[in-house]
């Protein structure tokens, strides 16, 4: 049996690859030529502790609690792995997680994350079996740097002003 990657042939499409390239190659174009960037293909574990204070380190792991089977998993001890790592690092960091949905919290915000700076956001999954299961869900960035000017929560501020209903009086 043959399996393609994340076992989803239509995953990679011309289209997508296209557009894909098009990003990095406008990136590229605003990196160059200082500072000399590293990139590197190896884990969080090994990354994380090379980090300076000049650093500044982007997370976005697989959610914890949420469908991660893509991944094979992120287990508790991964997360509680990466908040050690990143509760050491004198680089600034931003990572990506859960906050909650209608039906449950994100353990590890409590357990961990707490202890930094949380900006959360309204964000639609548009995946899911059926439209029924295709639901809101707060999104969390956590962060080891001051957030002052940015707005903490957006979630439950999505009520619009409702139009005035006009009446008219017959004479």
């Amino acid at each position: 049996m043959e399996y393609s990657f994340l076992q989803k042939p239509d995953r990679f499409a011309q289209a997508y690859i296209t557009k894909i390239t098009n990003q990095v190659s406008t990136v590229s174009k605003i990196i160059k030529p200082e500072p000399a960037w590293t990139f590197h293909n190896k884990s969080f574990a090994e990354i994380i502790p090379l980090a300076t204070e000049n650093d500044f380190i982007y997370c976005d792991p697989p959610y914890y609690g949420r469908y991660v089977d893509y991944y094979n998993g992120w287990t508790e001890q991964d997360e509680e792995l990466l908040f050690t790592l990143l509760s050491q690092t004198k680089a600034k960091f931003i990572l990506s997680t859960w906050h909650h949905n209608d039906w449950r919290a994100n353990d590890m915000i409590e357990k961990f994350w707490n202890k930094f700076n949380i900006v959360t956001k309204d964000h639609f999954y548009h995946s899911g079996g059926s439209i029924e299961n295709r639901k809101t869900v707060v999104e969390a960035l956590v962060c080891n740097f001051d957030l002052d000017h940015i707005q903490g929560h957006n979630h439950g501020l999505k009520e619009k002003n409702k139009p005035e209903q006009l009446t008219l009086e017959l004479a």
